[in-house]
């Protein structure tokens, strides 16, 4: 089932025109990742697909419903968790004081809370300011305020990037363990180790338009490489 439809959307600044025809769909419960070299139009298609941004053409279904239509959005975002690189938290905001403010915007019940403190091992931080908090505890803290609404679908921006090895893989567990409860997750991400190891599915953006949608194992054997960092470059060098 898809959750995620895209077809023939195009996106243009002025003169230059960032997204190119662009069609995709992702399934319900896949951890999906869209990569390419920078400037090649990852952040617009991401924002447009979390309606943050108007595609200039095209159509696009977000949870069954066409964002296109002014009356989806709100209905939309309910569903949606977001984590973008910067963060966007209160510096000196306690883990605590943040959770009961998440909490009241979405009306989440305080056993629901104390759940997630459980589940993302937050107890000793609640009473830390985010902005004394390591890389990887902040990145886990944020997963833990995305996850405070049960959101069906789950955008991340380079989600472990500035983390050591240890936190990127405590990350990537909470990430895999949601899909227990079937949530889908979008990425953006430069480590091609990660898309081979974890996601479900890859898009590959170049130039603005994609030049690959499957399986990482499924792109290996079609281009007969190793690893999947050599399908990357083969499809963003080379144009095959």
């Amino acid at each position: 089932m898809s959750l995620i439809e895209v077809k023939n959307v195009y996106k243009s600044y002025g003169e230059k025109k960032v997204l190119k025809d662009v069609s995709l769909e992702i399934n319900k419960g896949e951890v999906a990742a869209i990569v390419g070299p920078n400037g090649t139009g990852k952040t617009t298609l991401m924002e447009i697909m979390m309606t943050l941004r108007k595609a200039d053409d095209g159509n696009i279904q977000i949870l069954g419903k066409n964002i296109r239509e002014e009356r989806s959005i709100d209905s939309i975002r309910s569903e949606l968790g977001v984590i973008f690189q910067e963060g966007g938290m209160y510096n000196y905001m306690k883990l605590k004081e943040a959770l009961d403010l998440f909490a009241s915007f979405y009306h989440v019940p305080k056993e629901k809370v104390k759940r997630l403190v459980q589940e993302f091992d937050l107890e000793p931080y609640l009473n830390t300011k985010y902005h004394k908090m390591s890389g990887g505890w902040k990145q886990r803290f944020l997963l833990a305020i995305a996850f405070l609404h049960n959101p069906e679908l789950l955008f991340l921006d380079e989600p472990t990037t500035g983390l050591d090895p240890k936190a990127a893989q405590t990350l990537w567990n909470n990430i895999k363990g949601s899909k227990d409860e079937n949530r889908t997750i979008v990425l953006t991400t430069h480590s091609m180790e990660e898309i081979e190891r974890y996601c479900d599915r890859v898009i590959v953006l170049k130039a603005g338009q994609v030049v690959a949608n499957d399986s990482p194992k499924n792109l290996i054997q079609q281009y007969k490489k190793k690893f999947f960092t050599d399908v990357y470059f083969h499809l963003v060098e080379s144009g095959a």
